[in-house]
């Protein structure tokens, strides 16, 4: 071991040794710092945790995908739909987008269908959609058992079904492949289960990402069975479609083809927005924008708490300072420098607050778990999230700790050591 190492080694033994005497005051003296490290770890992991589940949600809905809506319109939104003859998203607009954007892979459109599941012996409330055959590839849909829709029972309105895989399961033997599920007055045959779907949302869910466990799906046509009269209700147009989900080739054709269908639509709908289009990708890198000033927001409110804690190491080292002047005269009558004085001063301080932001990590983990069991909220302990506490902690402590220390360097060595 070189004399180096073993003068660093004596120095924080020494130290720490001038701590353990007041033992009490240095316990409270790097309570601010447990308090502010257990603040910024936690507010860093309830950060991640959020980051996290946005993601999570927004790639759930594909990257690569571009969604349309029909919205609700006003009576007054409808008259003017009328007027320009536009009767919200149809099968006539994935035509044109089809023939129109050469990037798109995939293309689906569904409706959502109000209808009741009959002749079970308790009773299940199930979504219905009714859908196109791709409508399963572009939302990354796997089918265990059986088969999903076909092109051919859309053409045909083939009274066929596929049922999500809790459904499937709650339904008993109704729910068997082969079977058949009455829907309302007509008999659907039940021709595939879904595999098990793992839905990322959560009731603090900012995106909505559909439980396809818990879904009916039908050919699209069929629907119109269900609610014949609902087609001309009073003069308000109904779209023959509630979502059409586009899928690109590559995620950078996304933007591109996003505005090559906002032209399209416009000029088939006749300059009727009727519709809404989400860009889970725009989703995603607005979201991340946003997080990353959250969590500036979230470190310096938690920083206050650890700055709080550095000024009171500092008030104690102070303190310390005044009460220990003969000591440091004493030493500096044996031969220590300014730099030694410098030195044992700031690594008392560096202890108390090194110290301090280890029991802070222990309590920003205690803190976090409780926080997730108690306020259900996703949260995520990352190396990021423990090291930044840590290293603010030690840096509060040469930061807070250098100005005594290089007050009691400073010292006249003769006045120290007249001093009672």
């Amino acid at each position: 071991m070189s004399d180096r190492v073993k003068s660093q080694l004596r120095t924080i033994l020494t130290a720490t040794r001038s701590l353990l005497r007041h033992k009490l005051r240095s316990g409270l003296s790097i309570l601010g710092i447990v308090c502010g490290v257990m603040a910024v770890l936690a507010m860093i992991s309830i950060g991640e945790g959020a980051r996290e589940e946005i993601l999570r949600q927004i790639e759930q809905l594909g990257t690569k995908n571009i969604i349309l809506k029909t919205i609700q319109l006003t009576d007054e939104q409808h008259k003017i739909a009328r007027e320009k003859m536009s009767s919200g998203l149809s099968r006539y607009d994935i035509a044109r987008i089809r023939e129109g954007c050469k990037s798109v892979k995939l293309i689906a459109g569904s409706k959502d269908v109000s209808a009741t599941i009959r002749g079970l012996r308790k009773e299940i409330s199930p979504q219905i959609i009714a859908c196109q055959s791709n409508y399963a590839a572009v939302q990354n849909l796997a089918v265990i058992n059986g088969r999903f829709i076909a092109d051919q029972d859309v053409v045909s309105k083939n009274q066929v079904c596929i049922l999500g895989n809790s459904l499937s399961k709650r339904m008993g033997f109704a729910g068997n492949l082969g079977d058949f599920v009455r829907i309302d007055n007509f008999s659907y045959k039940v021709v595939g289960i879904l595999g098990r779907y793992d839905r990322k949302s959560t009731k603090t869910s900012v995106v909505s990402v559909r439980d396809y466990n818990e879904i009916i799906f039908i050919p699209l046509g069929t629907e119109k069975g269900f609610y014949p009269e609902k087609l001309s209700q009073n003069n308000l147009t109904v779209s023959e479609l509630d979502k059409i989900v586009v899928q690109v080739h590559e995620s950078d054709q996304v933007i591109s083809t996003s505005s090559i269908m906002e032209r399209i639509l416009e000029v088939s709908h006749n300059g009727m927005r009727d519709y809404q289009m989400v860009i889970p990708q725009e989703l995603l890198r607005k979201s991340q924008a946003t997080q990353k000033i959250f969590n500036i927001v979230l470190g310096v409110i938690a920083g206050i708490s650890l700055l709080v804690g550095g000024i009171g190491v500092m008030n104690i080292m102070l303190a310390t300072v005044s009460e220990r002047t003969r000591e440091i005269g004493i030493r500096r009558a044996v031969g220590a420098t300014q730099h030694h004085i410098i030195v044992q001063f700031l690594t008392e301080a560096v202890i108390l607050t090194f110290s301090g932001g280890v029991a802070g990590i222990a309590a920003g983990f205690l803190a976090v778990r409780l926080i997730t069991a108690y306020a259900e909220w996703n949260t995520a302990i990352t190396l990021w999230s423990v090291s930044v506490p840590l290293i603010m902690s030690i840096l509060a402590g040469v930061f807070f700790g250098l100005y005594p220390a290089v007050k009691a360097s400073r010292m006249d060595p003769i006045a120290a050591l007249r001093y009672e």
